[in-house]
């Protein structure tokens, strides 16, 4: 699309945004900036040849960015009743938590060498994948694999484990 084509449709992609992010709960206000944000997506994508539909990529995006905006708002306050009871755990939630942790350390130990560096490396250091890589002697590729194998694991055992606490 061309910059003049573009600045053609913005007014009424513009429109379009704002009726979508209204239509999804947003607030005059929110709905503003969610549109601005619609139209430096849209403009930046003006080049793209999937923009055949610039109607519905601004709806669709306007939407999006509505939900997002949303799920990052907090929760409402609690009164302070509710606040308190909230806050202290009970002996035996305290116990459990405890149990939980023990046995998610335990089979991170017991992951493969390289699964539980990579991990250690990735989740507690903040390191990138290519010192990952420089630290561990292995291709920056392989880095995601493993790092993706490790997780995968610990979430099939935490999943078995959930599995037979039901039973």
């Amino acid at each position: 699309m061309t910059t003049d084509a573009f600045n053609q449709q913005a007014p009424r992609l513009r429109q379009l945004a704002l009726r979508a992010a209204a239509k999804a709960g947003a607030s005059s206000d929110t709905a503003e900036d969610i549109a601005q944000e619609t139209m430096l997506r849209l403009w930046q994508m003006r080049d793209d040849p999937r923009l055949y539909n610039p109607d519905g990529y601004a709806s669709t995006i306007a939407r999006h960015l509505a939900v997002n905006q949303f799920r990052r708002k907090s929760p409402l306050p609690l009164d302070e009743r509710q606040a308190a009871d909230l806050t202290v755990p009970s002996p035996l939630d305290l116990m459990l938590q405890a149990e939980d942790e023990r046995w998610l350390r335990e089979r991170i130990r017991n992951l493969p060498y390289t699964q539980h560096a990579i991990l250690r490396l990735r989740q507690v250091e903040h390191r990138s994948n290519e010192e990952i890589a420089d630290i561990l002697g292995i291709q920056p590729s392989s880095v995601n694999t493993l790092l993706a194998r490790a997780r995968r694991q610990l979430l099939n055992e935490i999943q078995q484990q959930r599995k037979n606490d039901k039973r």
